[in-house]
């Protein structure tokens, strides 16, 4: 017979973990992802977790339940949680509804030999290097970016219109010592250098005046609104060049012969001519002018990730360096030449979602994907891909055995892996009832990201490298007016997947959730989901997760804090009274414990509609004035 389960309740997980010191953690992690955890840089994902908090919340379930445990992460996205889990040896289950996240993490978690990796990205680097001539000058140097302006003309007087959408371009370097700027005319295009802390300037190409901060859109010739959009010009480039035995990136305007031309692109494969559906986030690519996914890149792009691709398809290596290879370059694709915006201070492209939406820029920026330098580029792709593998070799004793499956399939023996990574609906997860110690997650933040839509343009290269990839976004637990999915959608799926995870539990196993939100119709609806998958709330804590410093943070009152909130079955015998594992002390820090106290009220009365009322309610407890959550 097996041994009988415990019947009597094991204290917080939350209580074994100093918050404090793991906040402190946080924020530096959170200052450089890609030098704490590198494995960010293997596959874009979005909303990804500090890696340090997934840490020390395993640590503590160790220290808990023993190395022993087993571990499930039914959101796993990013994959923080599975990485963090596979680098302490422990036996871990991770399943996403999306090919493009799993397969990443599958991929990310795939053993194989630093020095064949190594080996065999200098082989795809050399099947691509002459796809650089074509951004070579006619002296002979190359261009790392090309930066464009939207050209329109004016349906009332038929002027042309260059729609700059700052009156300051961009700088001239990021030298301190360097204080020039490049001005754009909206009347001529042309750029005029000044000193980049004036307020006005007189466009040297047709002496119009203009006022530097004081923006404003529509005809600059007859002030009507409607422009109707005709093309691109190129107005800037960033050329590289040797400068005292040193390779330097210089920000110069277009010269005569430089390779700026934007050819069609022919020959494509049928994934990337496919139609870009509508969608809540895809609208505003089709609101742009773009029908087809390939309409957002350069020729020279396409020509660079399609033909990446089948270098690493004819590489004769192991099938888990191929993938890491590929998913070098499938990330490269998310820096489309008429999608990426400039950082005008930085000198550096955002890519195509860097604010969680799909671009709406005037001014795009063209990315080299071969070249030497520049952000998101396919050699510093690669190079991060070895950074990542070799973090996780350190990491670890013995590489861990890495399974891949579809939800159904329980019952498989212990022995079979030590990280399962499944793709499909967390409402069945291919696990045995009973199995696990403790599940980690962060489930979809309610309708903050619309996953599968961003993920649309990484599916569409999937399907180039793989055309079997199949993509069901009917399934996902967001809020999506187009799909018409809505709040009560949102709490169902969401109460789906964590009952499922509850029936993966033991008798003494706890859930843990990540979460946070500014809306009060979000909150309700994880109150409500939690209630009816059976759970209740047993102890709260509150840590950093966001870097105010990220792009989508920049200039918006950001919650940067989520609440942790750990569960148990509510049927689960003695279970100690909910507490607050940590000491609130900023507004978002209380904010967030009012919250959690109200979660806890709502959840045990099963009844989320209350919910808005306990909030306030701990918040005047709590002494606060300014709410965070509406």
């Amino acid at each position: 017979m097996p041994p009988p389960q415990h019947t009597t309740s094991p204290p917080s997980l939350l209580a074994r973990v100093n918050w404090r010191a793991v906040g402190a953690l946080a924020a530096k992690e959170l200052s450089n992802r890609e030098v704490h955890a590198p494995v960010v840089s293997t596959y874009r994902w979005w909303a990804r977790r500090p890696h340090c908090v997934m840490g020390a919340l395993l640590d503590a379930a160790v220290a808990q339940y023993g190395p022993e445990l087993v571990v499930s992460d039914p959101f796993s996205g990013g994959g923080t949680v599975t990485f963090e889990a596979a680098k302490r040896g422990l036996k871990t289950y991770a399943q996403d509804l999306y090919p493009w996240p799993a397969r990443g993490l599958a991929a990310a978690l795939g053993t194989c030999d630093a020095t064949e990796l190594q080996a065999a990205a200098d082989r795809v680097l050399a099947a691509l290097a002459p796809h650089r001539e074509g951004y070579r000058t006619a002296d002979g140097h190359e261009l790392s970016h090309v930066l464009r302006v939207r050209r329109s003309t004016c349906a009332h007087c038929s002027g042309k219109v260059f729609e700059f959408p700052h009156g300051l371009v961009s700088v001239t370097s990021r030298s301190l010592s360097d204080r020039g700027a490049f001005f754009g005319c909206r009347a001529c295009g042309h750029l005029t250098r000044r000193t980049r802390g004036i307020k006005s300037f007189t466009c040297d190409g047709c002496d119009a005046r203009w006022s530097v901060n004081n923006e404003t859109a529509g005809c600059p010739h007859c002030s009507h609104d409607a422009l109707c959009a005709e093309g691109w010009q190129a107005v800037l480039v960033q050329e590289l060049a040797v400068v005292h035995s040193q390779l330097r990136a210089v920000l110069r305007p277009v010269a005569e012969g430089d390779p700026v031309a934007l050819h069609p692109a022919s020959g494509v494969h049928e994934a990337l001519a496919a139609k870009i559906p509508t969608g809540k986030e895809t609208k505003r690519l089709l609101d742009n002018g773009f029908a087809a996914w390939r309409d957002l890149y350069s020729s020279r792009q396409l020509e660079a990730l399609t033909q990446g691709l089948k270098a690493v398809a004819r590489l004769d290596c192991a099938p888990a360096v191929k993938d890491r290879l590929a998913f070098s370059l499938l990330g490269a694709a998310e820096m489309p030449a008429l999608l990426s915006r400039w950082d005008r201070f930085n000198l550096k492209p955002f890519e195509g979602m860097a604010n969680h939406r799909y671009a709406q820029t005037t001014f795009a920026v063209e990315s080299n994907l071969l070249s030497p330098v520049g952000r998101g580029t396919i050699p510093r792709r690669l190079e991060a891909a070895a950074q990542a593998l070799q973090w996780f070799i350190d990491s670890r004793k013995r590489p861990p055995k890495v399974a891949t499956t579809v939800p159904g399939r329980r019952g498989r023996r212990k022995t079979d892996w030590d990280v399962l990574v499944t793709t499909g609906s967390s409402v069945k997860q291919a696990l045995q009832t009973g199995s696990v110690n403790v599940v980690v997650t962060d489930p979809p933040y309610f309708d903050d990201v619309q996953y599968g839509e961003l993920a649309r343009l990484f599916h569409v290269w999937l399907k180039v490298y793989d055309p079997n990839v199949v993509v069901d976004e009917s399934a996902e637990a967001v809020p999506n007016s187009t799909r018409g999915t809505s709040p009560a959608d949102y709490e169902a799926t969401i109460a789906a997947c964590l009952a499922e995870s509850r029936r993966t539990l033991k008798a003494n196993g706890r859930l843990i959730l990540t979460f946070h939100n500014k809306k009060m119709v979000a909150w309700r609806a994880l109150a409500g989901a939690i209630a009816t998958a059976g759970l209740k709330v047993t102890a709260l804590a509150a840590v950093l997760a966001e870097n105010q410093g990220d792009h989508c943070k920049r200039s918006v009152n950001a919650m940067l804090h989520d609440l942790v909130i750990e569960c148990a079955p509510a049927n689960t015998p003695l279970l100690p009274a909910p507490s607050l594992e940590f000491t609130p002390k900023s507004a978002a820090e209380k904010n967030l414990a009012a919250m959690g106290l109200a979660l806890v009220d709502c959840v045990a009365a099963r009844n989320s509609a209350d919910l808005g009322a306990e909030y306030r309610a701990h918040l005047e407890r709590l002494g606060v004035r300014k709410r965070l959550i509406d």
